[in-house]
């Protein structure tokens, strides 16, 4: 069992799992009769079976998190509604088994739940989801997304519980995740090369498949790489001359330029902002000796491929339309109904499918319910309780970092701001893989035995390895 326990715990258990997603995810053709892809749903139910192995025999639910995580990435059908869902059985079933694991592990273990650091934010965020309920038409369409905040309450006591944390091991995670972002979004630009062949070679690259990718649009797959992008800083903190690391940050950057998304082009930036702001302040002389090597590689290889920032440009300017509402995709226009749903519930909110009054229907077939905007959203869906419910879970976020900030709570302020950032104007915050990412990665960072692998001298970081190697 040790052995089995040391695998658990290596980099290679992370990659096979993801790989496992990507493989899965990749099978996007129909196969009928069923509804998801026959192979997308093999992976699905693949991981279940390793979840529940893993709860069923081990204590440390750490392990478990590749596996939670994969699932929030693998979906690949891109016509998922409410309707649709209310006649499928492979996610009732999926969702019902998925549960299982848990229980075993309860019944086997018996752990002690306690309420933890986070508790109070995600707590009040789950009541504020549940609140219109009382007084809201009733829907199960309505009831399924409310229950998501009991749901992320649920995941957060048990993980926060059952985990032995492991920073190291959290990092490697999301630089892995991140990797298997890029890859899908990579995937999502040479299905739109591939289909216009009428176009140069810039302009193909640019075409995108034209196809939501399953468990998100294009825009989402921005945040969430702008999220887990400051990883690759914490291994480059770790061993500066890995130069591998350095160009894997290529691809991210790259491909969040080629799918032209505006919003997620904000995210990122803030994202890659930050990164370099903190590498240069407090990234030691060796740290920034191959920083500079790096720049100039870099910098030599956007001159080269200058004709794609020239071209990005021209779908920038050729985007703004008429007025600002169009240049924001109808956006003004859903801020303003959401703030008048706010002032006609003011207290808790219109309830979660209250964009579906939307004077012209929703916009976007009963697929997303948001306002694209946290504070709207917030306001509109949840009133001023979810206003506070939500500031009260960023105070306790940014209480819980700068109380004894290290290196790797800066890396997930960055990424979180960046993320947030995105949010102000699309659907980030109340988003389900990106709450549940959230939950994970809090409840690994505080029950971590060791909070940092990284000592600051004059105000420069070091890895405490590297300094025992030096003494």
């Amino acid at each position: 069992m040790k052995k089995i326990e040391s695998f658990l715990s290596s980099g290679l258990y992370i990659t096979i799992i993801f790989g496992i997603t990507l493989l899965a995810w990749s099978f996007y053709k129909e196969t009928p009769p069923h509804v998801f892809n026959l192979y997308n749903m093999i992976g699905v139910f693949l991981l279940i079976l390793i979840n529940t192995l893993i709860l069923s025999f081990f204590r440390n639910t750490l392990y478990t998190i590749p596996v939670i995580m994969s699932f929030l990435f693998i979906i690949n059908k891109s016509t998922i509604s409410f309707d649709t869902l209310e006649q499928m059985g492979f996610p009732v079933v999926a969702f019902s088994i998925f549960w299982v694991g848990y229980i075993v592990h309860m019944i086997r273990f018996k752990p002690k739940f306690k309420p933890k650091t986070f508790f109070i934010g995600f707590g009040l965020i789950a009541l504020s989801y549940l609140m219109p309920l009382i007084y809201t038409p009733w829907s199960i369409s309505g009831f399924m997304v409310s229950i998501m905040g009991l749901v992320y309450l649920i995941l957060y006591i048990f993980y926060s519980n059952t985990i032995k944390g492991n920073i190291d091991y959290l990092f490697k995670i999301l630089m892995v995740v991140n990797i298997i972002l890029t890859a899908q979004v990579m995937l999502y630009l040479y299905r739109g090369y591939v289909l216009h062949p009428e176009l140069d070679i810039y302009h193909r690259i640019y075409a995108g498949w034209g196809r939501n990718l399953g468990w998100a649009n294009i825009n989402d797959m921005c945040f969430y790489i702008a999220l887990t992008f400051p990883s690759y800083l914490y291994f480059i903190f770790k061993k500066p001359q890995t130069y591998l690391v350095w160009f894997l940050m290529i691809f991210p950057t790259a491909v969040v330029i080629l799918s032209k998304s505006r919003g997620g082009i904000i995210g990122f930036a803030a994202a890659l902002l930050g990164v370099i702001v903190f590498f240069f302040f407090r990234g030691n002389k060796k740290h920034l000796t191959h920083g500079l090597i790096f720049l100039g590689i870099t910098l030599t290889i956007a001159y080269l491929t200058r004709e794609v920032f020239y071209i990005w440009w021209d779908f920038f300017m050729d985007s703004f339309g008429d007025d600002i509402n169009s240049f924001s995709s109808g956006r003004i226009d859903i801020y303003k109904f959401g703030l008048q749903i706010f002032k006609d519930h003011p207290l808790f909110g219109g309830g979660w499918m209250s964009i579906n009054l939307y004077p012209n229907g929703n916009l976007f077939g009963n697929r997303i319910f948001m306002y694209h905007s946290t504070f709207i959203q917030a306001l509109a869906a949840m009133g001023i309780f979810g206003l506070i419910a939500l500031l009260i879970h960023y105070f306790q976020i940014a209480h819980y970092i700068f109380k004894n900030p290290t290196l790797e709570k800066f890396l997930l302020l960055i990424g979180y701001l960046a993320s947030q950032a995105h949010g102000l104007i699309d659907n980030v915050q109340y988003a389900v893989p990106y709450s549940i990412l959230i939950v994970l990665i809090l409840a690994i960072f505080e029950t971590s035995e060791k909070q940092t692998l990284f000592e600051s001298k004059n105000y420069r970081y070091h890895y405490l390895e590297q300094l025992k190697g030096e003494a």
